[in-house]
């Protein structure tokens, strides 16, 4: 079960499970007819405190094809036994690299031909949605900042672009986990 264990009691009370009627079948998710962007993307999380949210952004991040992920300043990474609990497998299947200074490692993405484009509000940023597709063969760090200060403004500065999810709601925003996934599968896939 890719990484999944069995359990044998509940986890809440304790009590012995055992089998009353079949068992619940597992279902796959194919992958469909979407053929994906030609575009190298690769995650960036500036000083994101959550090993779950890590964990979470790892298995999204394995599901889209993002290629590696770079983890900076205090965000944890997969050495931490915790973050397995939610990556669920994909920490060893997606490399990984940390720097410490999230402006140093942007930069030198930058030299590498990678453009920087940040999931962040603010008077500069432009509708996720409406931003204009990425070119075949681009190649795109998807930054995802600090989960109550967002990213880095010494990263944002060098940003290439700056783009927000537009909320329909009355919440200002998303969890990091879930903005990262709608974003990454919106540069990856076509319309």
């Amino acid at each position: 079960m890719g990484g999944e264990r069995a359990i044998d009691a509940c986890p809440s009370c304790g009590a012995p499970i055992r089998m009353i009627d079949s068992a619940y079948q597992r279902h796959s998710v194919g992958k469909g007819n979407l053929t994906p962007r030609p575009v190298e993307i690769v995650a960036f999380l500036d000083n994101v405190r959550s090993l779950y949210n890590v964990g979470s952004i790892f298995r999204t991040a394995e599901a889209v094809g993002i290629s590696q992920i770079h983890l900076c300043g205090m965000t944890p990474t997969p050495d931490n036994p915790r973050l397995a609990k939610t990556a669920i497998g994909a920490e060893q299947m997606i490399p990984w690299h940390y720097h410490k200074n999230g402006v140093v490692a942007a930069k030198k993405l930058q030299d590498q031909g990678i453009g920087l484009w940040a999931i962040e509000g603010g008077e500069v940023a432009t509708p996720l949605f409406e931003t204009e597709a990425p070119q075949d063969d681009q190649r795109i760090a998807l930054v995802i900042g600090n989960e109550l200060a967002g990213v880095d403004p010494g990263i944002l500065a060098i940003c290439e672009r700056i783009l927000y999810i537009p909320m329909g709601g009355r919440k200002e925003s998303l969890n990091i986990t879930v903005a990262f996934g709608i974003a990454a599968y919106f540069l990856r896939y076509p319309n």
